[in-house]
């Protein structure tokens, strides 16, 4: 098998609701994803050198023998009885803990690329059941598109968020939250009314111009604990955003702008203070 670098991109939550908890502790949700090109991933694949996948990493603390990387592998080999010698070195640009689910699209890429190769190919729903194993988001990755998703992860419907013209800016902070964690606290029980720290900007914009987009549940436990997040996201109203909201379980937090101009400005603010920070034109 030829040498070959794979790219993994990463995502967005655009929203994110908590609508149940399942028995095995796994919570149900219905959120709105966008792929995004920037940051990402980059996986370096040669031939192995001894049988199965042998994993290096930029990030050291990336434990090389358990991970979406090998549990992608173990997992595709059982369900194709395909298993070449693969050596893989992950170069992240993708930040840990800062729900952009790279650790979902590295496994998505890894699986492609298997299944291009493997001398039995598994169909599209065997492939997808092969993702949801290994993570609740790496079926999405599959896609790579706008996608209304429900239940665990599993359930995706291609969804349009009508956002054409619009300007996205990611802003990944030197914060690492653990998804674990913040679903956790989400379970614990806490006063009755949510945790809102929200402009009177905030809320309407919100209201007026995207009713689905721009919530998530999360912020409600993670804001409390990690308040420099909650300072960001009130930055991105002083900077002209028209939405902004924290993706995933955090910690990393995006805003949508109308104007190009005001978007690149909030870009280089953020950027000035030390944030890695990405802008994107949207086209969905």
């Amino acid at each position: 098998m030829p040498s070959t670098t794979l790219r993994a991109n990463c995502k967005v939550n655009l929203s994110l609701r908590i609508t149940g908890v399942l028995p095995n502790g796994y919570h149900t949700l219905d959120s709105v994803f966008l792929p995004l090109p920037e940051p990402h991933d980059l996986l370096h694949i040669t031939p192995g050198a001894h049988p199965g996948l042998t994993l290096t990493c930029s990030e050291p603390a990336l434990d090389p023998s358990d991970n979406t990387l090998t549990r992608a592998y173990g997992l595709y080999a059982e369900a194709a009885s395909f298993a070449p010698p693969l050596a893989l070195t992950l170069e992240k640009g993708i930040p840990s803990g800062a729900g952009l689910g790279g650790g979902s699209s590295d496994a998505a890429a890894l699986l492609q690329y298997l299944n291009a190769r493997a001398p039995q190919t598994l169909d599209a729903k065997t492939l997808d059941a092969v993702a949801v194993r290994v993570g609740a988001d790496v079926p999405f990755f599959l896609q790579a598109r706008p996608c209304r998703v429900r239940g665990i992860g599993d359930r995706l419907e291609p969804y349009l968020p009508g956002l054409t013209g619009l300007w996205l800016v990611l802003v990944c902070p030197d914060v690492t939250i653990s998804t674990s964690w913040a679903y956790a606290a989400w379970d614990m029980p806490r006063p009755s009314s949510p945790f809102h720290d929200l402009t009177k900007r905030d809320a309407e914009a919100k209201e007026s111009i995207f009713r689905f987009h721009c919530l998530n549940d999360l912020e409600e436990v993670v804001f409390p604990a990690y308040p420099e997040l909650a300072r960001i996201r009130r930055e991105f109203f002083r900077q002209g955003a028209a939405a902004a909201v924290m993706s995933g379980s955090g910690a990393s937090q995006l805003g949508l702008f109308r104007d190009q101009h005001v978007a690149r400005s909030a870009a280089v603010f953020f950027q000035a203070r030390g944030m890695r920070t990405y802008c994107h034109e949207l086209s969905c």
